[in-house]
């Protein structure tokens, strides 16, 4: 991403920098520079994409991992809720306990997904209005150059 940022801000300085035509409006660029600059932006487009697709295979390894994490508590709560049912006395306070653990798994993992979820539309987003404004300066450089 900070390469799509440094080629955008080449595009600026050409623009800025370009000479004013003694007739006419918009400014004379050099357009080898702006295309090149526009390339290089082609080719970072990817790399952001990639960059997402890590992030996206990172929360799902991380929701696998909690999703199994909270199984094996649900697994242990269960056995320790069968324990205790063997003994008539306490069946009503392991059934509370057993009950509340797995209330606390599944709240849990709901969060991790949520988060994983919440980041990965974050970094989409992030994504998306980069892919954006680089395409609106691309749009205004074209035009400037009066195509």
């Amino acid at each position: 991403m900070d390469e799509i940022e440094e080629m955008l801000q080449l595009i600026e300085r050409e623009l800025s920098n370009g000479k004013r035509p003694l007739f006419g409006a918009g400014v004379t660029v050099d357009a080898e520079a702006i295309y090149a600059a526009v390339e290089r932006i082609r080719a970072a487009v990817p790399q952001a994409v990639r960059e997402a697709r890590i992030v996206l295979r990172d929360s799902e390894k991380r929701m696998e991992a909690e999703s199994s994490r909270a199984r094996e508590i649900v697994r242990k709560a269960e056995e320790r809720a069968d324990e205790i049912l063997s003994e008539h006395q306490i069946v009503a306070r392991a059934e509370e306990q057993a009950n509340a653990i797995m209330r606390n798994a599944e709240a849990y993992a709901a969060k991790v997904r949520a988060d994983a979820y919440n980041e990965l539309v974050e970094m989409l987003a992030k994504t998306d209005e980069a892919l954006s404004g680089s395409l609106e300066l691309v749009r205004a450089a074209l035009k400037n150059m009066g195509r």
